[in-house]
Formats: C-alpha cells, sequence, structure tokens
C-alpha cells in the first residue's frame, strides 16, 4: 500500500465517482496530464507536488487555476494523521489495527465503514482493489444480515471510489473496469 500513487493513477482517480464536483474541469485533462507528467520524468504522486505553475501549464492545464486545482488534488487523499488517532482505541487486535490503518487511507472510511469491510473478508487496499463492486456489495450485505448490524451497505459510488482509491494505492490497475 503506498499513498505516494504512480501518476497513471491519476486516470483512475479523477472520474466522477472519485473527486469533489469542483474537481470535475480536470476530467478532460487527465490522459494529457499522465502522458505529459511521464515525459517529464514524473513517475509518483511526491515526483509532482513540487512542479511549478509553469511546468503544469506545460503538462497541458489551461491557466493557473487549474494549475491550482490540480494541486489540490494531488493531496485530497492524503490521510490526516488525526484521523488515524482513533484505530487503537477501536481495534482488538494488532491485526485488526494494521487493516485499519490501511482501510483509513480510503475517502470517508472511518472506524464503521472500516470494520464493516474487515468483517466481510476486505483487510487490506489489495483486497478491495481486486474486488468488483457486486462482490463487495454481497459480502458487506451478508455480514449486514448475519450480524444483524444496524448499518447500510456502502453506497455503489462509495465502492467504486474504494476500488479506485485501492487500485491507486497498490498499483493494481490490471484490474481496472
Amino acid at each position: 500500500m503506498n499513498p505516494d500513487y504512480r501518476v497513471e493513477a491519476i486516470v483512475i482517480l479523477l472520474n466522477e465517482d472519485c473527486i469533489l464536483q469542483g474537481y470535475f474541469p480536470l476530467i478532460p485533462y487527465r490522459h494529457d496530464i499522465v502522458r505529459n507528467l511521464r515525459e517529464m520524468g514524473c513517475r509518483r504522486k511526491s515526483d509532482c507536488m513540487n512542479l511549478s505553475e509553469k511546468s503544469l501549464l506545460d503538462i497541458g492545464l489551461p491557466d493557473a487555476e487549474m494549475a491550482g486545482l490540480f494541486r489540490r488534488f494531488l493531496t485530497m487523499y492524503d490521510i490526516k494523521p488525526a484521523k488515524l488517532k482513533e484505530i487503537d482505541a477501536v481495534c482488538q487486535t494488532p491485526e485488526e489495527a494494521s487493516s485499519f490503518r490501511e482501510l483509513y487511507h480510503l475517502p470517508g472510511v472511518k472506524s464503521t465503514r472500516a470494520a464493516l469491510y474487515y468483517k466481510a473478508g476486505f483487510r487490506s487496499l489489495e483486497m478491495l482493489a481486486r474486488s468488483s463492486v457486486e462482490q463487495i456489495v454481497a459480502k458487506t450485505e451478508s455480514v449486514i444480515e448475519a450480524e444483524n448490524l444496524n448499518l447500510k451497505v456502502p453506497l455503489m459510488k462509495e465502492i467504486r471510489t474504494h476500488i479506485a482509491v485501492a487500485r491507486a494505492f497498490t498499483d493494481c490497475f490490471d484490474t481496472a473496469e
């Protein structure tokens, strides 16, 4: 699991399922951005973080506003350290805590969703990356019913986002739909 994802993951992450509406203007540029970043020698997100505004314009972004938007996009999946602090309080075993540390990298995932994924057998980002939306729905639904949990199955959009981020962070592009 590596949140310093390959630049190719930008194509996966820059889609309507994975980003807030404010980032939608970047979507038409995603393939050009990736191609041009690779030509500039950028291989991972960290290589892009210190690019100048001129360099960002050189990769195909039309203006300074879009360059700033792209710079913010690069950090939107960064996990806040405060989010990780609750893990030790909610986890029963070191294995569970290790799993939660990975699952917490998914947007919007906190202890309840992480516990549901964990109980459904999705204990790492790689497991999610190699799963389909249908598999995740079926397994989480099964856990909710079997344990009589007062939870709802994750929304399809949420699952698609989690799969995309998991694929980006694990370099599992071969499983992309």
